[in-house]
């Protein structure tokens, strides 16, 4: 019977050295996921940075590309807009110079009468 006892205590005895075992083994793989988690979070977040500091100098360069495109197109509005004045002033000049000979005809027909 005292050998029994004994047997029963010793298993008990590595029993409870084995949960303690386990017990410490938990705690090791719960810090090796909660320092897992911190790493991926930082790397998140580090590739988060980066990657919004790429979205941003692509807008940069998209609204510089598009600020340059602007002026250039509002330069040939502005060059169109003085063409078409000039187009315009050298039509207004010959039909003036044209009504001013027609009334100058007309004119001399009145004085004739």
């Amino acid at each position: 019977m005292d050998e029994r006892d004994a047997a029963i205590r010793e298993k008990l005895s590595s029993v409870k050295d084995t949960s303690e075992e386990v017990k410490q083994l938990e705690d090791q793989a719960a810090a090796v996921m909660r320092a897992a988690r911190a790493e991926i979070s930082a790397a998140l977040n580090k590739m988060k940075k980066e990657t919004q500091i790429e979205v941003e100098q692509k807008l940069a360069e998209g609204r510089k590309k598009v600020e340059a495109e602007l002026q250039e197109a509002l330069a040939n509005l502005d060059k169109q807009k003085d063409d078409t004045i000039r187009a315009l002033d050298s039509q207004i000049n010959a039909l003036s110079e044209e009504i001013v000979k027609k009334i100058g005809i007309r004119a001399d027909i009145f004085r004739d009468m």
